[in-house]
C-alpha cells in the first residue's frame, strides 16, 4: 500500500501532522506501505493529504485511515485501555488536533521569524521565479482559514493562555509514564506527539514553542515515540 502525502525535511519524513500521524498507524499496525508525495491535492478525495492507497481504493483522511487499519487489517491502537481511557484518549486526540495543532499552524504561516524558513521548506519544490508569488497565495488562504476558525483573532497573551491549556492536558495526561496511556503507544501518541514535535523543532522561539520548551516531560516523550513507531526509513527523511 502506499500513503499520500506531503514532502518532509531533514528532520521530519512529512511536514504534516495528519500525514506523520498516517505514517505512525501504518508502522503500528505493522503494514508494509511507501510514500508516495503529493503534486496535486484536486486529484485526491476531500482535496487533501493523507490518502492511503490500497489497491485502486483511496481512503483520505487520517481518522478514515485509522478505522481502515483498525476494521479491515485487525490492527489495535488501544492495547489494554479501559473504555473510560478509550474515551479520553478521543478527547485528547481531538483537542491537540483541533486545537493545539492550530497553534503550530499559526506559527509555522504567520509568525514574521518562522514563515520565511517554512516557506523555503514548504515550497521547495516550486520554481524560484514563482515561490514568492505561490507561497504568499496560500499563505493568505491559511491565515484566511485561521481568521474563520478564530485562532489568529486573538491577541498573541489570549492565543497563548488557550494554547497553554492544551500543553498542559498533554502534560498531566502523561505524567510520569512512557506514552501518554502506559508503557505502550497507542492512537493518541501516534496523533499528538507529532503535534509537539513540531512544534518544538519551530525555527524560532515563538511564545508557544517556549512554553512547550518549558515542560520537560515533552522532549523525552517525543524522543521516545520517534523512537517507537515513527517510521524507520531513513529514506523517507525529506524525501519529495
Amino acid at each position: 500500500m502506499k500513503l499520500i502525502v506531503f514532502h518532509g525535511d531533514a528532520q521530519f519524513p512529512t511536514y504534516s501532522p495528519f500525514c506523520l500521524k498516517a505514517m505512525c498507524l501504518l508502522e503500528m499496525a505493522g503494514q508494509a506501505w511507501e510514500p508516495e508525495y503529493a503534486l496535486d491535492l484536486s486529484t485526491l478525495p476531500l482535496g487533501k493529504v493523507p490518502v492511503l492507497r490500497v489497491g485502486e481504493r483511496l481512503i483520505p483522511d487520517s481518522h478514515f485511515i485509522q478505522a481502515y487499519l483498525e476494521e479491515e487489517a485487525g490492527a489495535n491502537f488501544h492495547p489494554g485501555l479501559s473504555e473510560v481511557q478509550k474515551a479520553e484518549s478521543h478527547a485528547l486526540i481531538r483537542m491537540v488536533e483541533e486545537s493545539l495543532r492550530l497553534g503550530l499552524v499559526h506559527d509555522r504561516w504567520l509568525d514574521p521569524a518562522v514563515w520565511p524558513v517554512m516557506r523555503e521548506g514548504f515550497f521547495a519544490g516550486v520554481p524560484v521565479e514563482a515561490r514568492d508569488a505561490v507561497a504568499a497565495e496560500v499563505q493568505a488562504q491559511v491565515k484566511a482559514g485561521l481568521m474563520s476558525e478564530g485562532m489568529a483573532r486573538f491577541a498573541p497573551q489570549d492565543r497563548l493562555r488557550r494554547l497553554v491549556q492544551d500543553l498542559d492536558a498533554v502534560q498531566v495526561t502523561l505524567g510520569d509514564k512512557a506514552f501518554l496511556f502506559g508503557d505502550r503507544p497507542t492512537a493518541a501518541d501516534a496523533a499528538i506527539a507529532p503535534v509537539l514535535d513540531m512544534i518544538l523543532a519551530l525555527p524560532a522561539p515563538t511564545d508557544l514553542r517556549k512554553a512547550a520548551e518549558g515542560r520537560a516531560v515533552f522532549a523525552p516523550y517525543v524522543a521516545r515515540v520517534r523512537a517507537s513507531i515513527y517510521p524507520k526509513d531513513g529514506a523517507l527523511r525529506g524525501a519529495a
